[in-house]
């Protein structure tokens, strides 16, 4: 079963604290997975474990955690600058990561492998990457707001509630930019 643990934020210049106290939320690098950690995944599915904290949501940290189609995921995921993706095989999961780049403004390298890497049966990685990003597609709004993103995957028999707690990520991909 695959298990995907995705630790994400977004703000505004004027969220960030860069002139005053800082009102981010700085979150840890991996949490606990919640009590019905249990629950089966859809075939071909995963169980996603959801933690955010956005400005627009006052920086309230909010968890969900709940199994999720990967046609489900790739619709959600593409509104948020990346798409995580995986391929269920025989010999593990495939994972790759896409670039959403018509309103990023930092760069990536101008070539990811597909697939960045095969997840093997209990094994855990960690994809890191953040992003400036237009406020506006036409222009109109030339303000820019950022993000940040952990990704935890581990392809494991069952889900415990320390899984990437307690992790040494076998693969740690590392796309973070200078994003000010």
């Amino acid at each position: 079963m695959l298990i995907a643990q995705h630790i994400w934020t977004k703000w505004t210049k004027d969220s960030r604290g860069a002139n005053s106290p800082v009102k981010r939320p700085r979150l840890a690098e991996a949490y606990a997975l919640p009590a019905e950690a249990h629950a089966a995944a859809p075939a071909g599915g995963a169980l996603l474990h959801d933690v955010r904290a956005l400005w627009l949501e006052g920086f309230e940290i909010r968890e969900w955690f709940e199994p999720i189609a990967r046609q489900d995921w790739r619709q959600w995921q593409w509104n948020h600058g990346a798409l995580l993706d995986w391929h269920l095989n025989k010999d593990g999961a495939d994972i790759v990561l896409q670039s959403e780049t018509s309103r990023r403004q930092t760069k990536w390298p101008a070539f990811l492998p597909s697939p960045l890497f095969t997840l093997r049966e209990d094994e855990t990685a960690r994809i890191d990457w953040n992003g400036r990003f237009r406020t506006s597609m036409s222009g109109a709004n030339r303000a820019s707001y950022y993000e940040q993103h952990i990704y935890w995957l581990a392809l494991v028999d069952a889900p415990a509630p320390r899984l990437f707690l307690d992790a040494a990520p076998r693969k740690h991909v590392d796309l973070r930019t200078e994003i000010y």
